[in-house]
């Protein structure tokens, strides 16, 4: 399963100079994330649960832009700009947390 201690892991990081107050609360909340998932993953399998939860962060997702932007007309003003941002967010989340299974791969699979 997933690594769920995101949080923990951050604040283990010597070269990082952080305490666990240092630890952005997103981080703590996504551990959360994480675990429902892998419970999910038990009941169902690996993509099953990562498609639902893809599913669910990009409908949360755009009714916290759709909330942010008041109108429907200022939604579609809006929806490229905030499409490209989450886009890259996630393409850096990805990005970063793939090097750390690259890096850590012998520990999170033994």
């Amino acid at each position: 399963m997933a690594e769920t201690n995101v949080a923990d892991n951050q604040t283990a990081d010597p070269a990082s100079n952080t305490t666990a107050t240092d630890v952005p609360a997103f981080l703590h909340i996504a551990d959360r994330f994480i675990a429902l998932a892998n419970e999910q993953a038990q009941q169902k399998d690996l993509s099953t649960a990562s498609a639902g939860f893809l599913y669910a962060n990009a409908r949360f997702t755009a009714f916290l832009v759709a909330s942010q932007c008041g109108t429907a007309e200022a939604l579609e003003a809006e929806k490229a700009v905030a499409i490209e941002y989450f886009v890259n967010q996630y393409a850096q989340a990805l990005t970063s947390n793939i090097s750390d299974y690259q890096k850590n791969f012998v520990q999170y699979f033994k």
